[in-house]
């Protein structure tokens, strides 16, 4: 399935991109495979979407930016998205920062009728940073500062563009597909991590077939494909996390020291699964004044 969806977008991509000074614009040019237009997305629940067939970036600028840019991926199980709490709501947030934020909708495996799985989702992320490292420029945004942000599932999608980006020099033959699909940071909100039976989460076995061998599983357990090129990493967790439990974040921060790549572990001992910029009235609150402070300390803003 990969070297035929590989080969085959090769040969569409070539087709003009919609313009940067949209307020969404769609990923992928229209011809794409796996790309409707015409399928609209549904709303599951307020503010939670799935049967997303045009894969899209929601632009919010900062009034004065900073010059750093960042990739929100909402998580949902990799079956719907969390687009407010873990996706407009966050942008709001790193807007206030100056930061320039790119909200992403994503296909999901999960899609009926649809062949979505991996990898189909990590292609639209890493074309997201690309996109908007080829549009960095028109958006002041600084091509050696653009970062991806992930929550739950997309935590996982996010790590997964921190350690497989070399996967985009495959996808397509238009000038954005020449750009560096890696991020410059990541910043990981209790994210699914390892597929290690003793503290998984399901949502990664979404992304192959119901027979995929044990290796396959193996191959989406984040923390194994760690290597000294892997982005600096932010990452953020509640101790009482029973959705996602915190060892996802700690096994992978030790991968990364043992990598030699900064990583920045946070847990916090309130907050839950799903607290998106905090519980209120919990110290998970706390986290993105610290992930400012990490970017500040890492010279990104």
């Amino acid at each position: 399935m990969f070297t035929k969806f590989i080969s085959t977008l090769s040969l569409v991509l070539m087709i003009p991109m919609a313009s940067a000074s949209t307020d969404t614009v769609q990923l992928w040019p229209n011809g794409t495979p796996g790309i409707d237009s015409s399928i609209p997305e549904q709303s599951v629940r307020d503010a939670i979407i799935n049967n997303i067939h045009n894969p899209t970036l929601s632009i919010h600028r900062p009034a004065q930016p900073n010059g750093c840019a960042v990739v929100v991926c909402p998580g949902g199980g990799y079956s719907v998205l969390s687009i407010v709490n873990e996706g407009t709501k966050v942008a709001e947030f790193l807007n206030s920062q100056g930061i320039t934020a790119f909200v992403l909708k994503y296909r999901l495996p999960n899609t009926p009728g649809a062949d979505f799985k991996d990898p189909v989702p990590l292609s639209d992320a890493l074309r997201a940073i690309q996109w908007v490292r080829h549009h960095a420029a028109d958006f002041g945004v600084d091509p050696a500062r653009i970062g991806i942000m992930g929550f739950s599932a997309g935590g996982h999608l996010a790590a997964s563009s921190g350690t497989r980006y070399s996967l985009g020099s495959n996808i397509g033959t238009d000038a954005i597909a020449k750009t560096s699909a890696r991020p410059d940071f990541m910043a990981l909100v209790y994210p699914v991590i390892s597929t290690n039976k003793e503290i998984a989460h399901n949502c990664p076995k979404h992304l192959l077939p119901p027979d995929a061998s044990p290796e396959a599983l193996e191959a989406q357990s984040i923390e194994t494909l760690v290597t000294s090129e892997t982005p600096p990493t932010f990452f953020a967790h509640a101790k009482n996390d029973a959705g996602v439990v915190p060892q996802n974040s700690k096994v992978m921060h030790k991968a990364l020291e043992k990598a030699g790549v900064p990583s920045s572990l946070n847990l916090y001992e309130e907050g839950g699964h799903g607290f998106g910029l905090g519980r209120p009235g919990h110290d998970s609150t706390q986290w993105p004044s610290a992930f400012v402070e990490w970017l500040k300390s890492r010279h990104f803003i």
